[in-house]
């Protein structure tokens, strides 16, 4: 096992510790100094005066990643070599289940683990990767879910930060191209490793935690764009290049000025070294191309597209409540959350097809509030769920429903719940999200403004009131955006709708003030079942009549408390495109109009 390091004092302590408890029986551990101007030099020997079996070796003067890696190369013995990181922290059946790949398959020449975040150990740094025709990288499955993942069995490449190749794979292939100081390395040795006649699969139990820098520096954005141009000019096809070279061309005249400069210095330093590549190109021009599949087939100079940022919890300032379009509440998001944006009047941000936020309750929660906006076309129900962070089964949902998709542009809805205190992930997914190149190219599955957990639905006595601010805090699902009339505001139903009310007194009558779609669509049945029951305390039909708006009261025998009203029709009317010539346009699907409910 190689761990190249440079001013790695802060984390390879706990990487040589992990590794050096490793359950396979037979490995030795070599510590590449890379030039280290810091205490990292003296970490490796603390480590190794404490019993720890080392080899360190120590390089003059800082020369890059890759010429790192070779020099472990050749001080490695054994029949098969593992690359880590310094702020890579090994799992301990990390080095037997990342090496058990190569039992009795002689064409795998390397093998990827799987990379976790360190500060995030739930959610990948990747799984091998690929690059699309501009040459750009991307680990796959990036900032994912390890819950939600799908794999992949092979890859173009692997992270370096985490992969082997046997010896003989290394003497074929030859060593690290030392003139990528950082990154790209791993991409160019694994497309390598393919030319040369192997196959580089991924081990899904091969698990390392990756203490990632957030910091996207200027120095990087260069290192990337010239090593990603030096792979392309190395490995790609004679008869893309021209097609590569005039999209880099029109990629620099659309860049802003900043990174118009990268470019032009990536360009001016791989002019620099052609000569090596070119030489690299001539030397491989009758070996293979790696498989198709394992490249993606976009052009697009910002790759991977569609993918959510990374995202940097801190458990430590979570509260009840996450306002999605405040900087001051990132640290509540696991992961599949995109930057804030506007959405109408608020800002949140759109969820992946999976993604999750922490909610740190203090006190017991009795009402879950959401505050959200569907993607513009009917893509299934996105599933809400809620677990308890800690327990003795945390995939288990304590709290469940279903966001059913609704023809509007903001939709609130306050569900009961029963939670104690304590640390919970809610957690949003859909089967397959929502995308629509090229205006759309994330795949998308709600976007949320704001959700809390609260002690109770504090809905205030008086029924309900679509007029009145505080309704908001009542309406449990199925209603649009409220709408005026003379005397007020008013909401449509869906099929269903519910909504939270406080009978203040016991109460022997309800009165509703509603509206029916203006075409037969079907009966309405509205009951009251209180909050902590199940049976209907109150339950009465209203067939359809057309018409303007209706009063109707009902004899009722209702106790103080709170009650879950729902406003059930037996179908819903809409009218698309005005099929029906003579009635107002509807994309919505509508039930039934509720202006206000009260008692007596």
């Amino acid at each position: 096992m190689i761990v190249v390091c440079w001013n790695a004092q802060d984390t390879l302590r706990r990487c040589l510790i992990q590794l050096l408890e490793q359950d396979h029986p037979n490995y030795e551990v070599i510590v590449v100094d890379d030039g280290s101007t810091d205490g990292t030099l003296a970490v490796a020997e603390g480590v190794a005066a404490a019993g720890g079996e080392l080899e360190i070796v120590r390089s003059s003067r800082n020369r890059g990643c890759p010429a790192a890696r070779n020099v472990g190369v050749r001080h490695a013995r054994g029949e098969l070599v593992a690359f880590i990181d310094a702020d890579g922290f090994a799992a301990p059946d990390w080095l037997r289940r990342l090496t058990a790949r190569f039992d009795g398959d002689s064409t795998i020449g390397g093998v990827a683990s799987t990379v976790f975040f360190a500060d995030n150990p739930l959610v990948l740094n990747g799984a091998g990767g690929t690059v699309n025709r501009q040459g750009w990288a991307a680990d796959l499955s990036m900032n994912e879910s390890y819950e939600t993942a799908q794999i992949d069995a092979e890859a173009l490449y692997p992270m370096g930060c985490g992969m082997a190749f046997r010896r003989d794979t290394i003497e074929r292939v030859g060593p690290f191209d030392d003139r990528m100081v950082n990154y790209y390395d791993d991409v160019d040795y694994g497309t390598r490793v393919w030319r040369a006649g192997y196959r580089l699969t991924v081990a899904p139990d091969a698990w390392i935690e990756h203490g990632v820098a957030g910091t996207d520096t200027a120095r990087k954005r260069l290192l990337c764009e010239r090593h990603r141009m030096r792979v392309v000019l190395k490995h790609m096809s004679t008869h893309l290049l021209g097609r590569w070279a005039g999209n880099e061309l029109r990629c620099l005249a659309d860049a802003p000025a900043p990174e118009r400069r990268q470019k032009l210095a990536a360009i001016a330093w791989n002019v620099r070294h052609l000569t090596s590549a070119l030489a690299s190109r001539r030397r491989d021009r009758h070996l293979p191309r790696p498989p198709e599949r394992l490249l993606d087939d976009s052009w697009g100079d910002g790759f991977p597209a569609g993918v959510p940022p990374r995202a940097e919890p801190d458990p430590v300032r979570a509260r009840a409540g996450i306002e999605m379009g405040d900087p001051a509440d990132r640290g509540q998001l696991l992961h599949g959350w995109f930057p804030a944006e506007e959405l109408g009047e608020r800002r949140g941000r759109w969820a992946a097809a999976h993604a999750a936020v922490l909610i740190s309750l203090d006190r017991p929660a009795r009402r879950l509030h959401l505050d959200y906006v569907h993607v513009p076309v009917d893509n299934g129900d996105v599933a809400l769920a809620i677990r308890r962070i800690g327990s003795g089964d945390p995939l288990a949902s304590v709290w469940s429903t279903r966001l059913h998709w609704q023809h509007a542009a903001r939709s609130v809805e306050n569900h009961p719940v029963e939670l104690p205190a304590g640390d919970y992930e809610v957690v949003f997914s859909v089967d397959d999200g929502w995308l629509e190149p090229p205006l759309n190219v994330r795949r998308l599955a709600v976007a949320v403004a704001a959700i809390s957990l609260e002690e109770s639905f504090d809905a205030g006595p008086g029924g309900l009131d679509m007029s009145a601010p505080r309704v908001e805090e009542q309406l449990v699902r199925g209603w649009f955006e409220a709408e005026q009339f003379p005397t007020g505001s008013y909401r449509w139903s869906s099929d269903y709708a519910a909504a939270v009310v406080k009978v203040a007194e016991d109460a022997d009558g309800v009165r509703l003030r509603y509206r029916m779609p203006p075409a037969p669509g079907g009966n309405l049945t509205v009951t009251f079942t209180r909050l902590e029951e199940h049976e209907p305390a109150l339950s009465w039909p209203i067939p359809w009549q057309p018409g303007d708006w209706r009063d109707e009261t009902v004899v009722a025998d209702l106790a103080a408390g709170d009650y879950l009203v729902g406003f059930q029709v037996a179908a819903t009317w809409s009218n698309p495109q005005q099929r029906e010539t003579e009635l107002p346009p509807e994309n919505r699907a509508l039930g039934v109009a509720v202006a206000a409910l009260d008692f007596s």
